[in-house]
């Protein structure tokens, strides 16, 4: 980040005011209930889904909850791709104080938490700043390319159709645009700094719609991205994939493991079409990202395609009962611990936390985007960029 973006970003005309971030987490309560609370009534029937969660037997719970805890430490590896050294214990509070961000708060909230915890892990500004970007950019990425993975797995299971041919397209022209993108911003500095210019014209041109500020130029900030984040994702990729994918991987068997729970057969729902749903799901929840977990946008559509793709007289509401489930399991089971191990850093590094966004480059202060959260929950390194606490 350069010294001009860091004043600008760390401005008190930059930072918003209260009533802003009040404002911005009523709208995303406000969709949350939308969805949860009249949508899916409108064509469900809660008691009958309360029902199927009810009568869970014993080993389908002890199987979900051991996917679940398994898969927390996978998202640590996905931060110790970007950051060698990291230990696994910082990597998985790191997750679990930024999960409660990301179900409840807008990016790049969990982010900025996750930058605060690799600073107190001893990672200087550079070191964590990749950090905190790669963790999100690799993950997003891969739920960009879901669908594509998803369309080869179809055709070679002969199950494609007019709806998975569209979605494979808009999958893949978003793929190629991210890759003109970062081959502009690698091909040397003088085309990521006429990528910024550009690409702060067209933000600015969107904030103007909305009666923003216009951002101005970007093009040290894409420089800035060049220098800290290209180099290492690019060193770093192999590993970062192969987290990623076994992190999507035990997703994915939570999302089987909590069908078959609530009695869908494999008969009725097979792995390929849950496989399809699910990539669909992911895929909105990047297309449309009212909060950094997809909460609401992922289950209706995971809902609305393993409804679409089920045989025989599968009822709705279980499989409503099922994509609950998997929620619970997948993300809202680290919810609470999240709490718990983000009021712990929030009282143990106050600090840290008032200045991290400023440095993370975030246009909300991290004091008050974790105050808000957990007020509302609880009223060896190889680049050498590491350094002792």
């Amino acid at each position: 980040m350069t010294e001009n973006g860091s004043d600008r970003e760390s401005s008190p005309e930059a930072t918003p005011s209260t009533g802003k971030r009040v404002v911005r987490g009523l709208v995303i309560l406000a969709v949350v209930v939308f969805i949860f609370g009249w949508l899916l009534p409108q064509i469900i029937d809660y008691e009958l889904v309360w029902d199927a969660l009810t009568n869970l037997s014993l080993a389908d719970l002890v199987i979900l909850t051991l996917l679940s805890l398994v898969r927390i430490p996978t998202e640590a590896m996905i931060y110790r791709a970007m950051l060698p050294g990291l230990t696994i214990r910082g990597g998985s509070e790191a997750y679990l104080s930024s999960n409660v961000a990301a179900n409840v708060m807008p990016p790049p909230a969990s982010s900025i938490i996750q930058y605060a915890y690799f600073r107190a892990e001893g990672f200087d500004q550079q070191a964590s700043m990749t950090g905190a970007v790669g963790t999100f950019v690799f993950p997003q990425a891969a739920r960009i390319v879901l669908p594509v993975v998803a369309f080869v797995v179809l055709l070679a299971a002969g199950q494609v159709d007019d709806e998975v041919l569209i979605i494979t397209a808009i999958s893949l022209g978003l793929v190629v645009v991210i890759g003109i993108l970062l081959w502009l911003i690698g091909r040397s500095e003088t085309s990521a700094r006429w990528l910024g210019a550009k690409l702060g014209r067209f933000v600015s041109w969107i904030m103007v719609k909305f009666h923003k500020e216009p951002v101005g130029d970007l093009g040290d900030e894409v420089v800035a991205f060049r220098d800290n984040v290209y180099s290492v994702v690019r060193r770093r990729w192999l590993v970062g994939s192969m987290a990623v994918a076994l992190n999507l991987f035990l997703t994915y068997l939570i999302l089987i493991a909590s069908l078959r729970a609530v009695g869908v057969e494999r008969s009725e729902l097979g792995l390929v079409v849950i496989f399809a749903s699910f990539a669909v799901a992911f895929f909105a929840g990047v297309v449309i990202p009212i909060t950094g977990s997809g909460l609401g946008v992922v289950d209706v559509v995971m809902i609305s395609a393993l409804t679409f793709s089920a045989t025989g007289d599968v009822d709705q509401n279980i499989i409503v009962a099922a994509v609950i489930l998997w929620r619970l399991f997948y993300g809202l089971l680290a919810f609470f611990p999240g709490i718990l191990t983000l009021n712990s850093f929030r009282k143990n590094n106050a600090e840290l936390l008032k200045g991290a966004s400023a440095e993370f480059g975030s246009g909300a202060t991290t004091g008050s985007a974790s105050d808000d959260v957990v007020d509302a929950a609880v009223s060896d390194d190889e680049s050498g960029q590491r350094k002792e606490p």
